[in-house]
């Protein structure tokens, strides 16, 4: 047992060893520059769409698999339009065009496209509309950052530019006022993340909202675990503690907190217009002349107290030898004051950073601040930079850098890490399975030459997310049936080599839009806010009652993610927690999910709902109309039959009206019946 111990830690030396130099570390494949890969031949070349195809079958040809046929019309035309906007199609909608290139481009010109691929985003960058942790303060102008992202994927702004925006934005050139304001609350992205905004130890409160941000930046960006190294070299990756802090020093050089004082603020930018900013300050004048207004009456009215108590001097509380009459006028003087004080404008502001002054952080030994080491200039890992890394130097933070570096087409991780996301995101796994990290712990890509090739195709087509987005779900990999031949279960029971499309549950946002949508309730206004809260306030803390509501006909886009205590419809059907980045939602199935669709009060309004929209016709009429409006297809020959007898048999009722006041309980029962369903919670 000695000798087993002491090999084990004779090895886990060694990794360590040389986890800390990078040189021996650049063999491991995300970091190798990416390659220049050519598509393989394949020998069913007529199934092959598009290059992406083609990686594809040629490993399903080398196990002697064969791919599954296309997906029926209807089942294809549900999977776009959940996968590029998040809605189902209208039940108008003909099921022809399902893989027609112009019912794509439709898609990715539609203004919801930027509101569903803003979610996937907003995951990994831990958005929330409140702080959490101690002090759940409310993050009031949150929402700008999340506009700013739906505004970003409806415009097809290039990945380079949307991620240099969110780092250094502020430190941009801009045209004028509406692109610097675009600019400033990108820059969100590094103050979104939860902080202890009470800890009286204010040099520990920085590091720590330093280290979050630079874990972020790491997983989301990288794929990376940067803040391992924290208190010593990562245990698996080559970068060395020296690393993170002189990574550290640009975000020590910058800006994110207004103020240290508890409870402690976050730094926002003030996006005031001039006009905005003339009508705040003639507020400021008219409250400075109320105060002034009662100061000479409190004056006059303790003159005249000396005058009729002379020669007696001025009593310590003037106030209280007042006569009614002056007690009054005072008491309405004030009232009017602190109804002005309350009426004050609304100055539109942003979450955001700017630069601080530029700093060069020492190694903190063990991440104690307490002990300060060697300091380290500001400079990026060496791992991932060609040749020695330059030190940053000036006044400036170095952020401005650090964003054009990691959106370098020479970094080999930042679009390997996007494309792989984007994957993840149409077939519910990552070529790298471990979407948020890339590195010596996480698993190796399936098709690695695949990924390096859409890499490489990413940034030559200026990095757009649409052309990615329109080229995979054009593939025929992507435009397979989910149904599996005996021999792909048999050889490839977790479909590893894509033999069939992945059958995927809507998630929590996606399966509450879609409820809204087929009965007609969803409002598909883009943008804006619902959460009427003071910027700051403390919200629920599980001390106090949650004043949070979520009673609207508006896409969950727009819901307030509130930390510490998530949505609960959210929450059971695995919303990500808020208070970390994730790119790699769960998908549980659990009997409260069962139970929610029987009892929930959206669920129960949406069938009513959906039951009033049918027009007066015959049972079987009527219940063709529900299976277009739910599911987008007719009902089978078999499903309209029992759906018939259903309606014949069900208890009080013969089927044949429906009152424009309130539907007939068994067409609302038919309705529920399908909302709750398979066939409308997953996506074949």
């Amino acid at each position: 047992m000695r000798w087993i111990c002491g090999v084990l830690a004779g090895a886990a030396a060694l990794l360590v060893s040389e986890a800390a130099e990078p040189d021996k570390a650049r063999p491991h494949w995300a970091f190798a520059p990416i390659q220049k890969v050519v598509p393989p031949e394949v020998k069913q070349s007529p199934w092959v769409r598009n290059p992406i195809d083609r990686f594809i079958l040629a490993r399903m040809e080398a196990a002697g698999l064969k791919p599954a046929p296309s997906a029926p019309p209807h089942e294809l035309r549900r999977r776009l339009h959940f996968g590029l906007t998040g809605l189902p199609p209208a039940p108008s909608a003909t099921a022809a065009a399902a893989a027609d290139a112009a019912l794509v481009d439709q898609l990715l010109a539609s203004p919801h496209y930027g509101e569903r691929w803003a979610r996937h985003w907003l995951d990994v960058v831990r958005y929330a509309d409140s702080n959490g942790l101690d002090e759940n303060a409310a993050h009031a102008n949150a929402w700008r950052y999340r506009d700013y992202v739906v505004n970003s994927f409806n415009a097809d702004k290039p990945y380079s530019r949307f991620l240099t925006e969110q780092i250094a934005g502020d430190l941009l050139p801009a045209a004028g006022a509406p692109q610097r304001h675009e600019q400033i609350t990108a820059t969100g992205f590094l103050t979104l993340g939860p902080k202890v905004l009470a800890e009286p130890d204010k040099m520990k409160m920085e590091m720590d909202i330093i280290d979050e941000q630079i874990d972020t930046l790491g997983r989301a960006v990288l794929g990376l675990t940067l803040g391992c190294a924290r208190c010593h070299d990562h245990k698996f990756d080559p970068i060395a503690t020296a690393e993170y802090y002189a990574l550290a020093g640009i975000f020590k050089s910058t800006r994110s907190m207004a103020s240290l004082v508890t409870i402690a603020k976050w730094y926002e930018h003030p996006l005031a217009t001039p006009q905005q900013a003339q009508l705040e300050e003639k507020h400021r004048a008219l409250v400075e002349a109320q105060k002034k207004v009662i100061a000479a009456f409190v004056e006059k009215a303790n003159q005249q107290l000396l005058v009729d108590k002379a020669p007696a001097p001025l009593p310590a509380k003037p106030e209280e030898q007042y006569g009614k009459d002056t007690r009054d006028e005072l008491e309405g003087l004030r009232a009017r004051l602190k109804q002005m004080e309350s009426g004050a404008p609304r100055m539109p502001s942003a979450m955001g950073v700017a630069d601080g002054a530029a700093t060069n952080l020492p190694v903190f030994l063990r991440g104690d601040h307490d002990s300060p080491g060697t300091v380290q200039p500001r400079r990026f890992p060496r791992v991932l930079s060609s040749g020695q890394p330059l030190a940053l130097e000036g006044n400036a933070s170095g952020r401005l850098e650090l964003a054009q570096w990691l959106a370098g087409a020479e970094n080999p991780l930042t679009a390997r890490v996007l494309v792989n996301r984007v994957w993840r995101w149409h077939f519910g796994r990552g070529i790298v399975p471990t979407p948020d990290n890339f590195g010596l712990q996480g698993e190796p890509p399936t098709h690695p030459e695949l990924l390096d090739w859409l890499a490489g195709w990413f940034v030559e087509n200026g990095s757009s997310l649409k052309k990615l987005n329109r080229l995979i779900v054009t593939s025929a990999t992507y435009q397979q049936a989910s149904a599996a031949s005996a021999e792909s279960l048999a050889r490839d029971p977790d479909n590893l080599l894509y033999t069939r499309a992945p059958l995927r549950r809507l998630e929590a946002e996606a399966l509450r839009d879609a409820m809204l949508e087929v009965c007609g309730l969803l409002d598909r206004t883009v943008g804006g806010t619902l959460w009427e809260f003071e910027n700051y306030k403390l919200v629920f803390d599980h001390t106090s009652k949650d004043m949070t509501t979520y009673e609207t006909r508006r896409r969950s886009l727009y819901l307030p993610v509130i930390r510490n205590h998530v949505f609960d419809q959210f929450e059971l059907f695995d919303f990500p927690n808020p208070n970390m980045m994730s790119g790699d939602r769960a998908a549980s199935t659990v009997a409260p999910q069962a139970l929610y669709l029987m009892n929930s009060p959206l669920v129960l309004r949406a069938a009513e709902a959906l039951a009033l929209r049918l027009t007066e016709a015959p049972p079987q009429e009527r219940v063709a109309q529900l299976y277009q409006r739910v599911l987008a297809r007719p009902p089978t020959p078999t499903e309209s039959a029992r759906a018939v007898a259903f309606v014949a048999r069900f208890p009080g009722s013969p089927g044949t009206t429906v009152k424009a006041a309130a539907p007939a309980p068994v067409w609302q029962a038919l309705a529920q019946a399908l909302l709750a369903g398979n066939e409308f919670i997953y996506l074949r």
